[in-house]
């Protein structure tokens, strides 16, 4: 499997963008972590699958169509025939309910929406795409634009400013105290805003936190990395493998399809 990414912030605030191509003569599944980013997916060239964890339904994709994701609580497999080409747009999560607000909901937490032919064509041109490209694609579409110049909730976008600074290890309570706001009050800009609650929020945050220092050295001590991560334990880390992959540590990390 090839993955190609660009990074990229701006007005839209696209953070990463990729184009997955399979490379074998099977069908290939992509695992995907939640990472608490909305996501924008534009089948290319053949229909894709998805698979939420925790739903049974799987939900068909169609070429020239494209599909807004809210940040998931949990992870969600992409199944697609060779040689399938599609591209993942990462949104930042502060515009994800604005944008499928005027959307139409096709399955659980998959909105579908028109792309302009003149957008699909483009996009559909690019071999090596970059994140100014797709921005400015993304920017053309009035069901974006128009998010974008929602007036950002400060409460939900100083939270997340807490959360990812300590990597989701930090404790709810502390975060409303310090924006001096009740529990229920920042839950309910969260599910708002996000479709997460901060805890969820905090908890993606940290399982991401634990993958990307892992990858960056494998012979590290993982007792040590697991505490460092916010864990008690390792049947702490086990238990949130399982709720958001269905898998354990050991079977994620050796895994060929994982993004």
């Amino acid at each position: 499997m090839r993955i190609e990414e660009a990074t990229n912030s701006g007005e839209l605030e696209v953070v990463k963008s990729s184009i997955l191509y399979n490379m074998g003569e099977e069908p290939n599944e992509l695992l995907l972590v939640p990472d608490n980013m909305g996501e924008l997916i534009v089948p290319l060239t053949d229909q894709i699958t998805l698979k939420l964890i925790g739903h049974p339904k799987l939900t068909k994709l169609d070429v020239d169509r494209c599909y807004f994701l809210k940040p998931r609580r949990r992870g969600m497999a992409i199944t697609c025939k060779s040689n399938a080409r599609f591209l993942i747009v990462k949104i930042n999560p502060i515009y994800a309910g604005d944008i499928c607000r005027d959307l139409c909901e096709v399955s659980h937490s998959i909105h579908s929406m028109d792309l302009s032919k003149d957008s699909l064509r483009k996009l559909k041109k690019l071999k090596k795409e970059g994140g100014r490209v797709v921005e400015n694609i993304l920017r053309s579409e009035s069901v974006i634009t128009d998010s974008v110049t929602t007036t950002l909730n400060t409460t939900v976008v100083s939270s997340i400013e807490r959360i990812k600074h300590t990597s989701g290890i930090i404790k709810v309570r502390d975060i409303y105290h310090s924006l001096n706001v009740s529990k229920s009050k920042l839950e309910q800009h969260f599910n708002k805003k996000i479709g997460l609650t901060p805890k969820e929020f905090c908890k993606i945050e940290k399982i991401n936190y634990f993958i990307n220092l892992y990858r960056e050295d494998e012979d590290q001590n993982l007792t040590e990395l697991t505490y460092k991560c916010g864990y008690y334990d390792q049947s702490h880390l086990i238990k949130d493998f399982r709720y958001f992959l269905d898998v354990s540590p050991k079977k994620f990390f050796a895994s060929t399809y994982i993004a």
